[in-house]
Protein backbone atom coordinates (compact mmCIF):
# COMPACT_ATOMS: atom_id res chain seq x y z
CA UNK A 1 0.00 0.00 0.00
CA UNK A 2 1.06 3.74 -0.27
CA UNK A 3 0.32 6.68 0.16
CA UNK A 4 0.11 9.33 -2.56
CA UNK A 5 0.95 13.03 -3.17
CA UNK A 6 -0.06 15.19 -5.63
CA UNK A 7 1.52 18.51 -6.08
CA UNK A 8 0.71 21.13 -8.27
CA UNK A 9 -0.43 19.10 -10.91
CA UNK A 10 -1.01 20.55 -14.54
CA UNK A 11 -2.43 19.21 -17.73
CA UNK A 12 -3.14 21.20 -20.70
CA UNK A 13 -4.79 20.07 -23.96
CA UNK A 14 -4.17 22.46 -26.04
CA UNK A 15 -5.46 26.05 -24.63
CA UNK A 16 -8.07 23.81 -22.65
CA UNK A 17 -6.93 23.68 -18.67
CA UNK A 18 -8.03 19.79 -17.84
CA UNK A 19 -6.07 20.58 -14.68
CA UNK A 20 -5.20 23.60 -13.40
CA UNK A 21 -3.18 23.18 -9.78
CA UNK A 22 -4.35 20.24 -8.25
CA UNK A 23 -2.50 19.21 -4.70
CA UNK A 24 -3.87 16.57 -3.23
CA UNK A 25 -2.09 13.97 -0.25
CA UNK A 26 -4.29 10.55 0.30
CA UNK A 27 -3.14 8.50 3.01
CA UNK A 28 -1.64 4.71 2.98
CA UNK A 29 -5.23 2.84 2.63
CA UNK A 30 -7.46 5.73 2.22
CA UNK A 31 -10.27 5.52 0.61
CA UNK A 32 -10.81 9.37 -1.90
CA UNK A 33 -13.36 9.95 -4.28
CA UNK A 34 -12.88 12.43 -6.93
CA UNK A 35 -16.56 13.95 -7.21
CA UNK A 36 -17.59 16.53 -9.96
CA UNK A 37 -20.02 16.97 -13.14
CA UNK A 38 -18.86 16.13 -16.53
CA UNK A 39 -15.85 18.19 -17.94
CA UNK A 40 -14.65 18.80 -14.15
CA UNK A 41 -11.00 17.15 -14.59
CA UNK A 42 -11.43 14.07 -12.49
CA UNK A 43 -11.07 11.44 -15.32
CA UNK A 44 -7.32 13.29 -16.42
CA UNK A 45 -6.53 13.31 -13.21
CA UNK A 46 -6.71 9.59 -12.94
CA UNK A 47 -5.47 8.93 -15.46
CA UNK A 48 -2.63 11.14 -14.68
CA UNK A 49 -2.04 9.43 -11.08
CA UNK A 50 -2.29 5.70 -13.57
CA UNK A 51 0.15 6.99 -16.03
CA UNK A 52 -2.26 6.70 -19.18
CA UNK A 53 -1.74 10.88 -19.39
CA UNK A 54 1.58 12.89 -19.53
CA UNK A 55 1.51 15.90 -17.47
CA UNK A 56 1.98 19.38 -18.40
CA UNK A 57 3.04 20.26 -14.91
CA UNK A 58 3.80 19.29 -11.30
CA UNK A 59 4.76 16.09 -9.78
CA UNK A 60 3.20 12.90 -8.52
CA UNK A 61 4.65 10.75 -5.40
CA UNK A 62 3.73 6.84 -4.29
CA UNK A 63 5.51 7.78 -0.22
CA UNK A 64 8.29 9.04 -0.73
CA UNK A 65 8.79 8.02 -4.71
CA UNK A 66 8.48 10.13 -7.32
CA UNK A 67 6.45 8.20 -10.48
CA UNK A 68 5.24 11.13 -12.25
CA UNK A 69 7.19 9.88 -15.58
CA UNK A 70 6.87 6.22 -14.83
CA UNK A 71 5.47 3.97 -17.41
CA UNK A 72 1.72 2.53 -15.98
CA UNK A 73 3.38 -0.82 -15.41
CA UNK A 74 6.17 0.47 -13.10
CA UNK A 75 3.60 2.19 -10.59
CA UNK A 76 2.21 -1.00 -8.84
CA UNK A 77 -1.47 0.08 -9.60
CA UNK A 78 -4.52 -1.68 -11.10
CA UNK A 79 -7.82 0.39 -12.30
CA UNK A 80 -10.83 -0.84 -12.62
CA UNK A 81 -12.80 0.58 -15.66
CA UNK A 82 -16.25 1.82 -16.50
CA UNK A 83 -16.46 -0.45 -19.48
CA UNK A 84 -15.62 -3.45 -17.30
CA UNK A 85 -12.81 -3.99 -20.23
CA UNK A 86 -12.70 -8.42 -19.37
CA UNK A 87 -11.90 -10.37 -22.28
CA UNK A 88 -14.91 -12.11 -23.83
CA UNK A 89 -12.82 -15.05 -25.45
CA UNK A 90 -11.39 -15.87 -21.49
CA UNK A 91 -12.90 -17.60 -19.02
CA UNK A 92 -13.32 -15.88 -15.77
CA UNK A 93 -10.21 -17.97 -13.97
CA UNK A 94 -8.04 -16.55 -17.47
CA UNK A 95 -9.06 -12.61 -16.96
CA UNK A 96 -8.54 -13.13 -13.29
CA UNK A 97 -5.43 -14.51 -13.51
CA UNK A 98 -4.07 -12.20 -17.23
CA UNK A 99 -2.39 -9.52 -14.90
CA UNK A 100 0.26 -12.51 -13.48
CA UNK A 101 0.36 -14.24 -16.41
CA UNK A 102 2.24 -11.12 -18.36
CA UNK A 103 4.43 -10.43 -15.71
CA UNK A 104 5.73 -14.17 -15.67
CA UNK A 105 4.30 -15.87 -12.53
CA UNK A 106 4.13 -19.67 -12.36
CA UNK A 107 0.63 -21.52 -13.11
CA UNK A 108 0.76 -22.76 -9.46
CA UNK A 109 0.37 -19.47 -7.97
CA UNK A 110 -1.67 -18.01 -10.67
CA UNK A 111 -4.19 -20.38 -9.47
CA UNK A 112 -3.47 -19.89 -6.06
CA UNK A 113 -3.95 -16.15 -6.04
CA UNK A 114 -6.91 -16.32 -8.65
CA UNK A 115 -8.56 -18.20 -5.97
CA UNK A 116 -8.30 -15.84 -3.08
CA UNK A 117 -9.57 -12.73 -5.61
CA UNK A 118 -12.53 -14.73 -6.63
CA UNK A 119 -13.26 -15.90 -3.29
CA UNK A 120 -13.21 -12.77 -1.76
CA UNK A 121 -15.55 -11.31 -4.81
CA UNK A 122 -18.14 -14.24 -4.12
CA UNK A 123 -17.57 -15.78 -7.31
CA UNK A 124 -15.78 -18.90 -7.03
CA UNK A 125 -18.49 -20.72 -8.89
CA UNK A 126 -18.01 -18.59 -12.05
CA UNK A 127 -14.35 -19.12 -12.98
CA UNK A 128 -15.24 -21.73 -15.88
CA UNK A 129 -17.69 -19.22 -17.43
CA UNK A 130 -17.46 -16.95 -19.96
CA UNK A 131 -17.73 -13.62 -19.86
CA UNK A 132 -20.47 -13.45 -22.12
CA UNK A 133 -22.49 -16.04 -19.67
CA UNK A 134 -22.25 -13.86 -16.57
CA UNK A 135 -24.52 -10.84 -15.71
CA UNK A 136 -23.15 -6.83 -15.52
CA UNK A 137 -22.40 -7.15 -12.00
CA UNK A 138 -20.99 -10.53 -11.73
CA UNK A 139 -18.90 -8.86 -14.43
CA UNK A 140 -18.13 -5.66 -12.66
CA UNK A 141 -17.15 -8.32 -9.88
CA UNK A 142 -14.45 -10.33 -12.50
CA UNK A 143 -12.72 -6.79 -13.22
CA UNK A 144 -12.44 -6.08 -9.44
CA UNK A 145 -11.04 -9.21 -8.98
CA UNK A 146 -8.52 -8.64 -11.82
CA UNK A 147 -7.43 -5.37 -10.44
CA UNK A 148 -6.71 -7.08 -7.02
CA UNK A 149 -5.09 -10.20 -7.57
CA UNK A 150 -1.64 -8.52 -8.12
CA UNK A 151 -2.21 -6.40 -4.44
CA UNK A 152 -1.48 -3.29 -6.10
CA UNK A 153 -0.25 -0.31 -4.02
CA UNK A 154 -2.81 1.85 -5.37
CA UNK A 155 -6.11 1.23 -6.48
CA UNK A 156 -8.09 3.09 -9.33
CA UNK A 157 -11.40 3.04 -9.89
CA UNK A 158 -13.11 5.27 -13.09
CA UNK A 159 -17.01 5.54 -12.43
CA UNK A 160 -17.21 1.16 -11.94
CA UNK A 161 -20.83 1.42 -11.05
CA UNK A 162 -22.31 3.70 -13.75
CA UNK A 163 -23.32 0.91 -15.97
CA UNK A 164 -25.49 -1.35 -13.44
CA UNK A 165 -28.73 -0.88 -11.99
CA UNK A 166 -30.09 1.22 -9.43
CA UNK A 167 -30.74 -1.78 -7.21
CA UNK A 168 -27.26 -3.32 -8.19
CA UNK A 169 -25.55 0.09 -7.79
CA UNK A 170 -26.94 -0.05 -3.99
CA UNK A 171 -25.25 -3.24 -3.26
CA UNK A 172 -21.61 -3.52 -5.72
CA UNK A 173 -21.34 0.04 -2.91
CA UNK A 174 -21.14 -1.82 -0.02
CA UNK A 175 -19.41 -4.41 -1.50
CA UNK A 176 -16.37 -2.52 -3.03
CA UNK A 177 -16.18 -0.43 0.57
CA UNK A 178 -15.96 -3.71 2.54
CA UNK A 179 -13.63 -4.90 0.33
CA UNK A 180 -11.33 -1.96 0.59
CA UNK A 181 -11.67 -1.90 4.20
CA UNK A 182 -10.80 -5.62 4.31
CA UNK A 183 -7.69 -5.00 1.90
CA UNK A 184 -6.61 -1.88 3.35
CA UNK A 185 -5.54 -0.71 -0.48
CA UNK A 186 -5.21 2.85 -1.00
CA UNK A 187 -8.16 3.48 -3.59
CA UNK A 188 -8.51 6.45 -5.84
CA UNK A 189 -12.24 6.38 -7.22
CA UNK A 190 -14.04 8.55 -9.25
CA UNK A 191 -17.63 9.45 -9.74
CA UNK A 192 -19.92 12.32 -10.60
CA UNK A 193 -22.79 10.66 -8.11
CA UNK A 194 -22.92 12.21 -4.98
CA UNK A 195 -24.51 9.59 -3.08
CA UNK A 196 -21.74 7.09 -3.72
CA UNK A 197 -19.02 9.40 -2.97
CA UNK A 198 -21.07 10.73 0.46
CA UNK A 199 -21.17 7.08 1.14
CA UNK A 200 -18.23 5.25 -0.02
CA UNK A 201 -15.35 7.98 0.46
CA UNK A 202 -13.43 8.34 4.09
CA UNK A 203 -13.16 12.19 1.88
CA UNK A 204 -14.58 13.39 -0.76
CA UNK A 205 -12.50 15.82 -3.30
CA UNK A 206 -15.13 17.97 -5.19
CA UNK A 207 -13.63 19.65 -8.18
CA UNK A 208 -14.61 21.91 -11.10
CA UNK A 209 -13.06 22.72 -13.89
CA UNK A 210 -9.36 21.76 -13.18
CA UNK A 211 -9.56 22.37 -9.73
CA UNK A 212 -10.38 20.73 -6.68
CA UNK A 213 -13.11 22.84 -4.32
CA UNK A 214 -13.06 21.36 -1.09
CA UNK A 215 -11.67 18.10 0.04
CA UNK A 216 -12.97 16.74 3.05
CA UNK A 217 -15.11 13.63 5.42
CA UNK A 218 -18.83 13.74 3.47
CA UNK A 219 -20.16 15.40 6.62
CA UNK A 220 -18.06 18.14 6.21
CA UNK A 221 -18.79 18.85 2.71
CA UNK A 222 -22.16 18.79 3.75
CA UNK A 223 -22.29 20.72 6.67
CA UNK A 224 -19.64 23.00 5.93
CA UNK A 225 -19.53 23.37 2.36
CA UNK A 226 -16.74 25.77 0.78
CA UNK A 227 -18.26 27.72 -1.91
CA UNK A 228 -21.43 27.96 -3.97
CA UNK A 229 -20.53 25.55 -6.43
CA UNK A 230 -20.00 22.72 -3.56
CA UNK A 231 -23.11 23.50 -1.68
CA UNK A 232 -25.16 23.05 -4.59
CA UNK A 233 -24.00 20.36 -6.16
CA UNK A 234 -24.06 18.26 -2.82
CA UNK A 235 -27.61 17.32 -1.51
CA UNK A 236 -30.62 16.38 -3.13
CA UNK A 237 -33.22 18.55 -3.76
CA UNK A 238 -30.64 21.64 -4.60
CA UNK A 239 -29.86 23.60 -2.02
CA UNK A 240 -32.20 26.93 -2.32
CA UNK A 241 -30.30 30.17 -3.11
CA UNK A 242 -31.13 33.87 -2.73
CA UNK A 243 -29.47 37.17 -3.06
CA UNK A 244 -29.93 39.32 0.08
CA UNK A 245 -28.77 42.26 2.41
CA UNK A 246 -27.71 42.88 5.28
CA UNK A 247 -30.17 44.99 7.51
CA UNK A 248 -30.31 45.98 10.88
CA UNK A 249 -33.00 47.00 13.16
CA UNK A 250 -32.25 48.19 16.92
CA UNK A 251 -29.39 45.35 17.93
CA UNK A 252 -30.98 42.67 15.84
CA UNK A 253 -29.15 41.65 12.62
CA UNK A 254 -31.16 40.19 9.79
CA UNK A 255 -30.13 39.04 6.08
CA UNK A 256 -33.46 40.12 3.77
CA UNK A 257 -34.38 39.49 0.54
CA UNK A 258 -36.25 37.69 -2.25
CA UNK A 259 -39.17 37.08 -0.13
CA UNK A 260 -37.15 35.77 3.18
CA UNK A 261 -36.04 38.02 6.21
CA UNK A 262 -34.10 35.74 8.45
CA UNK A 263 -32.27 36.42 11.90
CA UNK A 264 -28.45 36.44 12.01
CA UNK A 265 -26.49 36.15 15.20
CA UNK A 266 -22.74 37.76 13.66
CA UNK A 267 -21.88 41.03 11.74
CA UNK A 268 -20.46 39.15 8.24
CA UNK A 269 -19.25 42.08 7.11
CA UNK A 270 -20.77 42.18 3.97
CA UNK A 271 -23.67 44.02 2.18
CA UNK A 272 -24.77 42.21 -0.17
CA UNK A 273 -24.98 38.14 0.23
CA UNK A 274 -26.20 34.68 -1.17
CA UNK A 275 -28.38 33.15 1.43
CA UNK A 276 -28.34 29.24 0.89
CA UNK A 277 -30.91 26.27 3.30
CA UNK A 278 -31.35 23.01 2.09
CA UNK A 279 -34.42 21.81 1.40
CA UNK A 280 -34.28 19.04 4.46
CA UNK A 281 -33.70 21.88 6.91
CA UNK A 282 -37.68 23.32 6.44
CA UNK A 283 -40.18 21.91 8.37
CA UNK A 284 -43.61 21.60 8.20
CA UNK A 285 -44.04 21.70 12.13
CA UNK A 286 -42.62 24.35 14.14
CA UNK A 287 -39.46 23.23 16.01
CA UNK A 288 -36.73 24.76 18.28
CA UNK A 289 -34.60 27.42 16.10
CA UNK A 290 -37.11 27.68 13.44
CA UNK A 291 -38.99 30.47 11.55
CA UNK A 292 -42.38 30.60 9.93
CA UNK A 293 -42.85 31.52 6.43
CA UNK A 294 -46.35 31.42 4.25
CA UNK A 295 -45.91 30.09 1.00
CA UNK A 296 -48.25 29.28 -2.01
CA UNK A 297 -47.58 25.45 -3.33
CA UNK A 298 -46.53 25.27 -6.89
CA UNK A 299 -45.66 21.98 -7.14
CA UNK A 300 -45.86 18.39 -5.41
CA UNK A 301 -43.37 15.72 -6.29
CA UNK A 302 -44.58 12.49 -3.88
CA UNK A 303 -41.90 9.88 -3.52
CA UNK A 304 -44.14 8.77 -0.35
CA UNK A 305 -41.48 7.99 1.95
CA UNK A 306 -40.16 12.16 1.01
CA UNK A 307 -42.50 14.72 -0.25
CA UNK A 308 -40.95 17.53 -2.20
CA UNK A 309 -42.47 20.90 -1.92
CA UNK A 310 -41.87 23.67 -4.65
CA UNK A 311 -44.02 26.88 -3.44
CA UNK A 312 -43.51 30.50 -4.01
CA UNK A 313 -42.37 33.10 -1.70
CA UNK A 314 -44.28 36.44 -1.20
CA UNK A 315 -41.32 38.06 -3.21
CA UNK A 316 -42.31 35.76 -6.17
CA UNK A 317 -38.98 33.24 -5.65
CA UNK A 318 -39.37 29.99 -5.55
CA UNK A 319 -38.30 27.56 -2.36
CA UNK A 320 -38.22 23.47 -2.28
CA UNK A 321 -38.89 22.14 1.30
CA UNK A 322 -38.09 18.19 1.61
CA UNK A 323 -40.65 17.00 4.05
CA UNK A 324 -40.35 13.30 5.46
CA UNK A 325 -43.24 11.34 5.01
CA UNK A 326 -46.38 11.04 2.66
CA UNK A 327 -48.22 14.49 2.75
CA UNK A 328 -51.26 15.93 0.51
CA UNK A 329 -50.96 19.73 -0.87
CA UNK A 330 -53.03 21.25 -3.48
CA UNK A 331 -51.49 23.44 -5.94
CA UNK A 332 -52.19 26.84 -5.01
CA UNK A 333 -52.56 26.13 -1.76
CA UNK A 334 -51.00 28.16 1.10
CA UNK A 335 -48.82 26.44 3.79
CA UNK A 336 -46.68 27.33 6.93
CA UNK A 337 -43.32 26.11 6.52
CA UNK A 338 -40.83 26.51 8.85
CA UNK A 339 -37.13 27.22 8.15
CA UNK A 340 -34.10 25.92 10.62
CA UNK A 341 -32.64 29.06 11.33
CA UNK A 342 -29.82 27.20 12.72
CA UNK A 343 -28.72 25.63 9.83
CA UNK A 344 -28.78 28.81 6.89
CA UNK A 345 -25.43 29.56 5.07
CA UNK A 346 -24.16 32.42 3.89
CA UNK A 347 -22.06 33.38 1.22
CA UNK A 348 -19.83 35.91 -0.58
CA UNK A 349 -21.29 36.98 -4.25
CA UNK A 350 -17.91 37.60 -5.11
CA UNK A 351 -15.77 35.16 -4.19
CA UNK A 352 -18.38 32.82 -3.65
CA UNK A 353 -17.01 31.74 -1.02
CA UNK A 354 -18.74 30.66 2.14
CA UNK A 355 -18.94 32.59 5.06
CA UNK A 356 -18.23 31.45 9.01
CA UNK A 357 -20.94 33.47 10.94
Amino acid sequence: MAKVKIENLKKYFGKVKALNGIDLEIGDGEFVVLLGPSGCGKTTLLRSVSGLEKVTEGRIFFDDKEITNLPPKDRNISMVFQSYAVWPHMKVRDNIGYPMKIKGFSKEEIEKKVLWAAELLNISELLDRYPAQLSGGQRQRVAVARAIVLEPAVLLMDEPLSNLDALLRVKMRSEIKKLQERLGVTTIYMTHDQVEAMTMGDRIAVMLSGRIQQVGKASEIYHKPANIFVAGFIGSPQMNFYKVKTVSEGANLFVEGEGLKVPIKKDPNVDKLVLGIRPEHIYLEKEENTMEIEVEVYFIEKLMSDTIVHANLDGGSRIVAKIPGDHEFKEGEKIKLYIDKERIHLFDPKTERRLDI
